[in-house]
């Protein structure tokens, strides 16, 4: 825990304190069950497509070497600034992680989630991600918070789509479509594929930061200035 608080004060530029204020600087927080996409997604937005081997570097990283050390310890934290500046945390989204998640909106103000979820997923694992989805969105921290739920459009072995964009089950089966009032006005469902995002400035991204502003900046939640 102590490693991951200093990582707070080492990336973000703070020791743990609640920033407040219309000109705060905003965080994102990337969450979701293990392998839906999220490191990919956050270097495809920093990067772009030049990380051709992204998938599988990040598989050997989180390999222990030689010496039994890991290279990549799984959580990350890269600033975006095409549309308006943010910091953004990536998390991993392992059973054992999962509990930790609740360190990083209690010790940062997080103004917006991004909650991944892979459009190929087994029934089981679509509902642990519901559960978890609703857990946040039900936090106290979090009670203003924009919630941008991606779902990732992958292709499979014979690249075809592995989600019926048409008849969008995951917005059911996440519950999406029956949120409080105080929940829907800040939530959002995107289809992407993320890897094949070109950076911050491709077009399905922006969809998600247009949205993210709007909400941000509205009198209801932080009313940031941005």
């Amino acid at each position: 825990m102590s490693i991951i608080k200093s990582l707070f004060a080492k990336c973000a530029g703070f020791s743990g304190g609640i920033i407040s204020g219309n000109s705060e600087f905003p965080q994102f927080l990337i969450l979701g069950l293990e392998k839906s996409g999220k490191t990919t997604l956050l270097y495809r937005l920093k990067i772009g497509s030049g990380w051709q081997d992204i998938k599988t570097d990040m598989e050997r990283m989180r390999q222990p070497n030689e010496d039994g050390k890991v290279e990549d310890p799984g959580y990350h934290y890269e600033e975006l600034n095409r549309f308006f500046s943010v910091g953004v945390w990536e998390v991993p989204g392992t059973e054992a992680m999962r509990h930790l998640w609740k360190l990083f909106y209690h010790s940062i103000k997080i103004h917006c989630v991004i909650f991944v979820v892979d459009g190929g997923e087994s029934e089981d694992r679509i509902d642990v991600a519901k559960r978890h989805l609703h857990v946040l969105m039900n936090e106290a921290e979090l009670r203003n918070s924009c919630f941008c739920v991606i779902i990732n459009q992958r292709l499979d072995d014979k690249l075809n789509p592995v989600y019926d964009e048409k008849e969008d089950v995951l917005k059911y089966k996440l519950g999406l479509h029956e949120l409080h009032p105080s929940i829907d006005w800040r939530t959002k469902h995107f289809i992407m594929n993320i890897l094949e995002l070109k950076g911050e400035s491709d077009k399905e991204w922006a969809q998600v930061m247009m949205f993210a502003k709007e909400i941000l900046s509205s009198g209801k939640g932080f009313g940031l200035k941005l």
